[in-house]
């Protein structure tokens, strides 16, 4: 579909797209009216102490939409009231002319926790806070009902104290790549690259040790992930796992995502089990073998159930599995069949995806899309309902553009098995420093009130080279002189 879109505010053209995506998947602009097959027009009238939005509507859909909020003198807060008005207001325009209503309302971006958050530090209960998330973006009552348990676990949890941070150290090769994969990875092949990579990134962990050391700074979870780190050989995993030991001891959650059952030996389980790591993921995406041809895993099913019991076998206690529900050809039965296999197993851990076919995905590219909405709605709902029923607490979730359904990706976990990492990375409880090709450190400040981050290079030959360079810009976080900003609006909604 072709959009022809105007607005008195040019800045807000992407967050106005990304809710047109929300009812018709994806959508492409058109440069004029004449090309599109829906004109929005958005118009505004300033009074004394309000701004009125007129939204209407026309060619496909017809609809006129107008709704008003108060003027604010602070700028962040006047701009972040001004896009969500504009926002609110195309979405009613379209609720009113598709009768669509998307399971999490209004919201586009990936953490809608952080609002109930928000509103918590502002004196309401957690209960009032979904309710107000829920009556301003219309959240369907399932999804209202998903945030209210996970912000209600997680602040039941013990939370970081002063002075305790999340470490990440990145290892972005696979031995192939799936083909729904957007992320930062790249294909092993021969595996000349590897030792290189390890040498830097080792350079990087220590500096980082040292860094954390100078500003009184120790680690509460350290997570090892990829990539798939045990795409490694066994002598470089234990290489990069005893520059992270200083690390490991101090932490009080250690973490290596073991990853896709191709790579998983027991050799590379013995390595990660010496250096005290206690958790592990072991990530089928699915257990039928058609569909993992499809996405190009090049696992079997049966290779994902002999990694777990092997892992069972070592000793391994806390174990992650993931799922994906809205896989290219598979149904809901399909979905189920797998879930129940992965019940059965009973890992400590179970994080269910919703796929996201992202435009760098080679599915994109072959034209390839996820199951129908309403079925992967379906799935999800399926993945609640059970977990719950054999013991399992959904505990963190965040969102993606362009998911199946408009769902999100969830974890569950058991009592007492929930991933502080994965909390805290998504939830910017604490500091986060983050180590390898394309990982990203954050700066905290306390309340939340500033956000600093700090990219690594992307690309592994110019991490090589730019290591060094890397560690600066990490030094630079604790002098306030990196990319400071405000925690974004555009995150949560």
């Amino acid at each position: 579909m072709k959009v022809y879109l105007t607005s008195p505010v040019t800045g807000f053209q992407s967050e106005l797209f990304d809710v047109l995506n929300l009812f018709f998947g994806s959508v492409d602009k058109a440069d004029a009216p004449d090309d599109a097959d829906l004109r929005v027009y958005i118009k505004e009238e300033l009074l004394r102490s309000e701004r009125e939005c007129t939204v209407s509507l026309n060619g496909l859909y017809q609809a006129d939409v107008s709704n008003t909020v108060t003027l604010s003198r602070d700028l962040l807060e006047a701009k972040r009231l001004h896009k969500r008005q504009q926002k609110l207001g195309l979405f009613h325009a379209l609720m009113q002319a598709t009768g669509i209503r998307p399971p999490w309302g209004a919201l586009t971006g990936v953490r809608p926790t952080r609002l109930v958050m928000d509103a918590m530090a502002g004196g309401q209960s957690v209960k009032e806070a979904v309710r107000q998330v829920q009556n301003v973006f219309c959240l369907s009552d399932e999804k209202a009902r998903l945030l209210l348990e996970i912000v209600g676990l997680q602040t039941g949890l013990p939370q970081a104290k002063p002075g305790e941070i999340a470490c990440y150290i990145g290892i972005p090769f696979c031995r192939t790549r799936c083909s729904y994969c957007s992320f930062l990875s790249r294909e092993a092949g021969d595996g000349r690259l590897l030792p290189d990579y390890v040498n830097a990134l080792i350079h990087e962990v220590e500096g980082t040790i040292r860094l954390m050391k100078d500003n009184g700074l120790t680690a509460r979870s350290v997570y090892v992930g990829g990539g798939t780190p045990t795409v490694l050989p066994e002598d470089l995993l234990h290489k990069v796992l005893t520059a992270a030991q200083p690390l490991f001891d101090q932490a009080q959650e250690r973490t290596v995502e073991a990853g896709r059952p191709d790579s998983i030996t027991k050799g590379s389980l013995q390595v990660i089990k010496d250096a005290g790591v206690q958790r592990i993921s072991v990530n089928p995406q699915s257990l039928h073998d058609s569909t993992l041809e499809t996405i190009s895993r090049q696992h079997t099913s049966a290779q994902t159930l002999e990694a777990f019991s092997l892992a069972r076998r070592m000793g391994f206690s806390h174990i992650n599995m993931d799922l994906i529900a809205g896989l290219p050809g598979e149904d809901v039965d399909m979905f189920t069949a797998s879930l129940s296999q992965i019940l059965k197993l009973a890992p400590e851990a179970i994080t269910v995806h919703t796929l996201s076919i992202k435009r760098s995905s080679a599915l994109y590219r072959k034209g390839v899309r996820q199951a129908e909405d309403a079925q992967v709605g379906e799935m999800v709902q399926l993945a609640l309902s059970e977990t719950a029923r054999n013991g399992y607490q959904p505990y963190y979730l965040y969102r993606q553009k362009h998911m199946a359904g408009n769902q999100e990706n969830v974890g569950y976990a058991k009592p007492g098995y929930a991933c502080l990492y994965n909390i805290d990375m998504m939830e910017d409880h604490t500091i986060v420093l983050a180590m390898g090709a394309g990982a990203v450190s954050k700066w905290v400040s306390p309340g939340r009130e500033r956000v600093l981050r700090s990219p690594n290079v992307k690309d592994v030959h110019h991490y090589l080279a730019r290591v060094d360079e890397m560690m600066d810009a990490k030094k630079a976080l604790f002098k306030g002189i990196g990319k400071g900003v405000k925690a974004p609006e555009s995150q949560e909604d």
